[in-house]
């Protein structure tokens, strides 16, 4: 929540509601665990186990207030994961479907980023492009007051992505903009999160490529492969990849995209269990032998160090930046309760060389740190970590 001239804005995004820390908290890979019944389960934890079905019924029986007892569940299930690795945690129904739209990609709605606005309405702070919003001609700093003549100014941001999410129909806007009122009508359909932009410079007669990655989503490898396409279709000498601030993901994903540069039978990375190493090996005929150089910083995590880490140890590239996150950790997603999940850490990985960079990081090759002008005014031109991995490519 923020606070701006005495009034508190909660902040609810229609794209995913809760505050999503990139992930940080989750991480290289998202799976789904089966439950499985342990061959080895220790009789002699039935006892223990017993304490938490009293601890319930007693709870249930003898507080004095009435019980959510699906609360008390989740509490239970909470509790036990909050034991556990920083990156190990408990995800509520809502929590999960926000986790789902932002790792999928997509989800059904108009493509609105929106703040509540108390007593006034529901401040528009982005526009997904291509959106069916963003195809109406709603703009960022749109105030919406009403949707389908219903006042927002006595209901919150969450009540309207209730609203847009499950309505299969025309949604009517009343919006106010720089003193005017416009009508809207828009119908919610599905809305793909774009999470590869890409750019061309030309310099020194060479030009490079530019292709950065914001998250490892579900759909991320068909947008990164189309854009690599156009940008190759342009002729580009060599590429930069900028995974800055991407917090992870699909660790398929990066995977994928791994396979589009490295050699056959190279080893991408290590997953370390309790039980086996496994060698995850480039396994496709694909490859490419220009330049690449990779933008890394201190937010850069999981699947985005994977990328780094094989870029830096099999084709020699140039990592450029500050040392990355240091999360050297998958975790996997099970099903529990009604629509919530839980994100288990269950392996290591390790990189190319067997190296595991957990609290640690990757070093880059070339070591860069962001200038206050970028951090002021973050555009290309004061881009001075882009600038360095340009100049690493002429060389």
């Amino acid at each position: 929540m923020f606070k701006g001239n005495g009034r508190l804005i909660d902040i609810i995004l229609v794209v995913f509601i809760s505050t999503f820390i990139g992930m940080l908290s989750g991480g290289v890979a998202m799976y789904s665990i089966d439950h499985k019944i342990d061959k080895a389960y220790d009789y002699r934890q039935v006892s223990k186990i017993k304490e938490i079905d009293n601890m319930y019924n007693t709870i249930v029986n003898e507080y004095y207030d009435e019980v959510d007892k699906d609360k008390l569940v989740e509490g239970a299930v909470s509790g036990m994961l909050s034991v556990l690795d920083e990156h190990t945690s408990y995800m509520n129904q809502k929590a999960a479907n926000n986790f789902n739209n932002k790792i999928t990609g997509e989800y059904y709605g108009v493509g609105l980023e929106v703040l509540t606005l108390n007593d006034t309405g529901i401040l528009v702070v982005n526009v997904i492009k291509d959106s069916p919003a963003y195809n109406a001609g709603i703009k960022a700093n749109d105030i919406i007051t009403k949707v389908n003549d219903e006042s927002l100014k006595e209901n919150d941001a969450s009540f309207f992505t209730r609203l847009v999410s499950k309505s299969k129909d025309e949604i009517k806007l009343l919006v106010s903009r720089d003193g005017r009122e416009l009508d809207f009508s828009i119908v919610p359909e599905k809305v793909v999160i774009p999470s590869v932009s890409t750019n061309i410079f030309d310099t020194s007669g060479k030009k490079i490529g530019y292709i950065k990655i914001s998250i490892f989503a579900a759909n991320t490898v068909k947008q990164f492969s189309e854009k690599l396409n156009k940008l190759e279709e342009n002729g580009i000498d060599a590429l930069v990849i900028d995974v800055r601030d991407n917090a992870g993901g699909y660790l398929s994903s990066a995977t994928s995209i791994l396979e589009l540069f490295m050699n056959k039978g190279d080893v991408l990375y290590s997953t370390e269990s309790k039980t086996s190493t496994i060698d995850r090996k480039d396994e496709t005929d694909e490859n490419r032998n220009y330049k690449v150089a990779v933008l890394i910083n201190n937010a850069s995590a999981s699947a985005s160090e994977i990328l780094a880490a094989c870029f830096k140890e099999n084709k020699n590239s140039e990592i450029i930046g500050v040392t990355s996150y240091g999360k050297g950790t998958v975790q996997e997603t099970i099903d529990v309760l009604d629509g919530s999940k839980a994100k288990l850490t269950t392996k290591k990985w390790l990189t190319p060389n067997g190296n595991w960079i957990n609290e640690v990081g990757i070093t880059p090759t070339i070591v860069a740190k962001q200038s206050e002008v970028y951090l002021k005014n973050p555009t290309f031109d004061n881009d001075n970590q882009l600038e360095v991995a340009i100049k690493s490519l002429l060389k």
